[in-house]
């Protein structure tokens, strides 16, 4: 069972995490880096940077695992995208599997994939897709923020897309969202009108590729009237899709139907 964390040190990263790091400006974030990356040696790891070079190579100027810079790539004329970075990542755990490795230890640099920044939606189908891939694979992932790079909105999403976080001054996220498995997502804390933009741009993006959605609720203290409104609205967007709610309490049950929304025009289901 997937759980939540603040990790106060990434030397604390398994294999199955998947760790939003928030680094702030004056961070020594190279010192940082090049030390998650060089536990790989220690416990069997191969180990993939997505990022510039000088995160691959430690102080010693030994080179420490496979390189993708998108930066690098642009510049060749070759096309880059989330899509490629999520087939490297599969593929590398699929070889760093057969070839005898623990697990495949990754660091994805934000900045370098959206050198421009990115919005809310690009960074919550990323990460989502992320997710699953970690869960599914064992791989540990860790995707560094700077926070001088990305609006706040976005970085309070980014962080809620992930089940662990990292940084001195990170958001405690009111709400995370995290796999559990195939088409099926983990929800804990609170949604409610700070978070529920958040909340629909998060499942927007799951059903965008999914036509059936489960949400486990078991975790949810409080989905309140705007989240719920977000929820309704963001399937009535998308014809011919549904989600399941697994394990909400019973005010959010009452709620949901003193609203009005438990009615077939609005295809979410509330099982037990």
């Amino acid at each position: 069972m997937r759980g939540t964390r603040a990790l106060p040190t990434l030397d604390l990263v398994d294999a199955g995490d998947h760790v939003c790091w928030l680094v702030e400006q004056g961070e020594d974030f190279g010192s940082t880096a090049r030390a998650f990356l060089a536990d790989g040696a220690l416990f069997g790891d191969k180990v993939l940077v997505v990022g510039s070079a000088e995160t691959r190579w430690p102080h010693r100027g030994t080179a420490q695992g496979l390189l993708l810079d998108p930066g690098a790539e642009r510049v060749a004329g070759v096309e880059w995208g989330t899509e490629a970075v999520l087939a490297a990542v599969r593929r590398e755990a699929d070889t760093a599997c057969r070839e005898g490795f623990r697990a495949l230890r990754v660091l994805a640099q934000a900045d370098s994939l959206w050198p421009g920044g990115a919005s809310a939606q690009t960074v919550a189908r990323h990460e989502l897709d992320l997710d699953a891939l970690v869960a599914d694979t064992g791989t540990l992932m860790v995707c560094a923020y700077h926070r001088n790079g990305f609006d706040r909105a976005t970085l309070e999403l980014a962080v809620g897309v992930h089940p662990h976080q990292m940084g001195r001054r990170a958001p405690m996220p009111d709400f995370r969202m995290f796999s559990a498995g195939p088409d099926c997502w983990s929800v804990s804390g609170v949604i409610d009108a700070d978070g529920a933009a958040a909340f629909r741009t998060a499942v927007g993006e799951l059903l965008a590729r999914s036509a059936t959605v489960r949400l486990r609720c078991q975790d949810l203290q409080l989905m309140d009237a705007a989240a719920m409104e977000a929820l309704a609205g963001c399937v009535r967007a998308l014809p011919g899709r549904k989600v399941v709610l697994e394990g909400v309490n019973g005010t959010v049950r009452r709620c949901w139907s003193l609203l009005g929304y438990d009615t077939p025009q609005i295809p979410v289901e509330l099982a037990p």
